[in-house]
């Protein structure tokens, strides 16, 4: 039976265990901002969350995450309390501004978390027409892909038919479009050998398509597949074979 003296004992190393937790945390904080001159409906809201991006195979993992309803105009102040971060690991800050369940901006670059102030980009209106098309890989989560003989790419066809290249091999599927919903079902692909860094980039492309729930396209008409939690996966631009919407 725990007495009065033990259970004090109990809680005050549950205490010294919170602090401790407590402690390990550091401050992050910086700002998010926008180009264009506009005013933000009501209720707007800013998330900001810091990921791990280690593993260019595996889905981002959330360390850190804040949100906020704004007030007033950009630059937008955020804070966020992180872990004590390794040298030997790849960390990158996403933003986004929201009102309801419409994106308004994004991230389309990755930030370092030395680099805390970021610039997001604007998500065009949605249009009736799905991202029907031929479309090059600018980015994987943030991360630019490097100048490759063959970009990974990907085609679109009316017909919900998906063709590409992940940069080395073939892939032919299906991706099931309803609105701004986008799901890619499994992918047949050939299995030759790539060169260098080809098979990472490759890898961390089929598995970045894998997680794409919804699409928009921003003001540069840059197709944005994004993830469940509308985190911009992948970006693409139109390589103008079929008319990209607008």
């Amino acid at each position: 039976m725990m007495t009065r003296r033990s259970a004090l004992f109990a809680l005050a190393g549950s205490a010294l265990t919170f602090t401790a937790r407590a402690d390990a945390l550091k401050t992050l904080s910086g700002t998010v901002t926008y180009r264009e001159r506009m005013a933000l409906p009501a209720g707007a809201v800013l998330l900001v969350r810091l990921e791990d991006v280690s593993l260019a195979d595996a889905p981002a993992k959330v360390l850190a995450e804040s949100w906020q309803q704004i007030q007033g105009m950009p630059p937008l102040s955020y804070v966020l309390h992180v872990p004590v971060l390794e040298s030997s690991r790849r960390y990158s800050l996403h933003a986004e501004i929201r009102a309801g369940d419409q994106l308004l901006f994004t991230t389309e670059e990755a930030h370092s978390p030395s680099e805390p102030n970021i610039m997001v980009t604007r998500i065009t209106a949605s249009t009736n027409e799905p991202p029907y098309g031929s479309w090059v890989v600018q980015s994987l989560k943030g991360q630019a892909v490097p100048d490759l003989s063959q970009a990974p790419n990907l085609t679109i066809g009316r017909d919900g038919h998906v063709f590409g290249s992940g940069g080395c091999n073939r892939l032919m599927g299906q991706a099931v479009i309803t609105g701004n919903a986008l799901e890619f079902k499994p992918f047949a692909m050939t299995r030759m050998a790539c060169i260098g860094s080809g098979m990472e980039i490759e890898n961390a492309f089929v598995n970045a398509l894998g997680e794409v729930r919804s699409w928009s396209v921003d003001n540069k008409g840059n197709l944005i597949l994004q993830s469940e939690s509308g985190a911009g996966v992948i970006v693409l631009r139109s390589d103008g074979t079929v008319e990209a919407p607008k």
